[in-house]
């Protein structure tokens, strides 16, 4: 679970001026779940309400961001929202990819209205080419600035402000391509896509549902290009 510890009434800041957020786990038997998770899109994360109250969490079962962790392994020494934050993105580009192959495997037998097969339209031929290129090349980003953190934490060094904004603009970019795909699919796949029977339908439905994420929260790629400019990214947890 995540928490950001609070100091009367406000977030604690850290010495890096940053909301002390902490990560911390706990048994079953010390927390409720509501069941308050009616979603439109990917509804088996059971994402619902958690409550604890009144509850001491002893600092051995507690993670903070802003010190090192005990792990003794490189890849825990470096950036260590780094191990999390990516892996959404690389989901969303993982749904976008599977909305295309689904789309692949439905045209060589769908019609269209000019007859044909939806496979033998030019215009569906260049979307799909369109859209495996644009994934490829933003999942190759997405490796590339993340193989760029974690091997700051290979060599003992904290990742700089200029290579978590790239992680971070990576992400955001990783984000649009995917939302755009997921769109194009949908949209080649005429009424075939909104058949709950059909697999598209509930991979639009899922990826847009992971692309509202926190971690794809647009202002991260206005925080990348304020330390472009030199600036402070202006967001906790960059």
């Amino acid at each position: 679970m995540v928490a950001v510890v609070a100091e009367d009434g406000s977030p604690r800041l850290t010495q890096a001026g940053t909301p002390d957020v902490r990560l911390f786990a706990l048994s079953r038997d010390q927390l409720s779940v509501l069941d308050t998770g009616d979603v439109s899109g990917m509804p088996g994360t059971g994402s619902n309400t958690v409550v604890v109250d009144d509850l001491l969490v002893p600092d051995e079962l507690v993670a903070r961001f802003d010190v090192p962790t005990r792990t003794q392994r490189p890849l825990y020494h470096g950036f260590i929202p780094a191990l999390v934050f990516p892996g959404c993105s690389a989901v969303v580009l993982g749904v976008a990819q599977s909305a295309v192959d689904e789309i692949v495997a439905l045209a060589t037998s769908k019609s269209t209205f000019t007859g044909g097969t939806l496979a033998e339209s030019a215009r569906a031929q260049a979307t799909v080419a369109r859209s495996e290129a644009a994934l490829h090349a933003a999942r190759l980003l997405l490796l590339s600035a993340a193989a760029t953190v974690d091997a700051a934490g290979e060599k003992g060094e904290p990742a700089t402000l200029d290579q978590r904004a790239a992680l971070h603009a990576a992400m955001c970019h990783a984000t649009e391509v995917s939302r755009e795909v997921l769109v194009a699919m949908y949209e080649l796949g005429g009424s075939a896509s909104i058949d709950r029977g059909n697999p598209v339908e509930r991979l639009f439905r899922d990826g847009m549902v992971a692309l509202q994420h926190a971690n794809h929260f647009a202002p991260f790629l206005e925080a990348a290009g304020r330390v472009r400019f030199g600036f402070d990214p202006g967001v906790p947890l960059f």
